[in-house]
């Protein structure tokens, strides 16, 4: 297997939300150190069997499978494995191998885990200094900005020589041509010695611990999914794992600062009627990882539920009040 077969891309995380970045430098930025960057104690219950069809991966476990639950939890890393959703593909160049551990894919976004293993003792130092960029992978020209991106990782999921990411993409925007097939390329940034005519340093792209590591980004759903619609027409995508809105005429404010929303409540509401607040959907004994980018209603926006729940009991949802429902 080369190394086309995998990707990823990078940005700071706050440590209550993550913010994506609004330049074209939202996935070229240093890897944080290694701490627990964004994980958010919720509260207690249980979460309902997901009914998903088995996918195309012959993979049954995770290959990183405790590393994995940080990010979905263990309630929800037994549902991506029942339900054939444990990728496993992987690539290395003997120095680093990559394993795509999961990938989800509502149609709007992709997200994911993955893991970098170090499989030299000198190649243990550079996991953290791993960059990564989106490339269309029939030519390899690089797509800035990527409008939503994000990538970030608990350090509980980093040992000496592996890091476990989970990572969220769009496959649709004004700036993405969704006709194109996607890859995520890894680099290292090093500088050159020389400053720029701004006194600044100068940096070039290293693939000495890199080279040829890196996928292909999945653009086609492979989760049930349902459309959610608030009062006012905006929609959402309803996914096992989150919900999503991705107008793909969307752009950034000519300004280039766009404001991202902070969420103070998130209601899951059942067929039934039943309201539950979302740091109510999780087993008493476990955390969930949550984490969403842009602002509900602006045409981009995701928001992971940190863990998985059968959609099949959910006609939708309520963000800050308002309600998107199944029409």
């Amino acid at each position: 297997m080369n190394g086309n077969d995998i990707l990823r891309a990078m940005n700071e995380l706050d440590e209550r939300f993550i913010v994506s970045a609004n330049s074209e430098q939202s996935v070229t930025l240093s890897r944080k150190p290694a701490k627990n960057i964004f994980r958010i104690t919720v509260g207690i219950a249980a979460a309902a069997a997901l009914v998903i069809p088995v996918g195309a991966y012959a993979y049954s476990q995770l290959t990183h499978r405790e590393k994995v639950s940080i990010y979905y939890t263990e309630d929800g890393v037994q549902k991506l494995e029942k339900n054939g959703l444990a990728s496993g593909r992987t690539v290395e160049n003997g120095q680093i191998r990559l394993t795509v551990d999961t990938e989800l894919c509502d149609g709007n976004f992709t997200q994911g885990v993955y893991t970098l293993t170090a499989l030299t003792e000198d190649a243990k130092e550079h996991l953290e200094t791993a960059m990564s960029k989106l490339v269309y992978a029939d030519t390899g020209e690089e797509i800035s900005p990527v409008g939503g991106g994000f990538e970030g990782w608990n350090g509980e999921a980093r040992s000496d020589y592996e890091l476990t990411s989970t990572f969220t993409y769009p496959i649709k925007n004004a700036y993405i041509d969704s006709n194109r097939p996607l890859r995520l390329e890894f680099y290292e940034f090093v500088e050159t010695g020389e400053t720029d005519d701004y006194g600044g340093r100068v940096v070039v792209d290293d693939l000495t611990y890199y080279d040829g590591i890196s996928f292909d980004l999945l653009t086609v759903p492979n989760v049930p999914c349902k459309t959610l619609c608030s009062a006012d027409g905006t929609e959402m995508i309803l996914s096992p794992y989150g919900v999503s809105e991705q107008d793909e005429s969307w752009a950034y404010p000519q300004d280039g600062h766009e404001e991202e929303a902070f969420i103070h409540s998130f209601i899951i509401i059942s067929t039934d009627g039943e309201r539950t607040d979302i740091e109510d959907t999780v087993k008493d004994t476990e955390n969930a990882t949550r984490e969403y980018s842009g602002t509900p209603g602006t045409g981009r926006f995701s928001y992971r539920f940190g863990t998985i729940l059968d959609i099949e009991n959910i006609s939708g949802v309520e963000i800050d009040g308002v309600e998107y429902t199944e029409e």
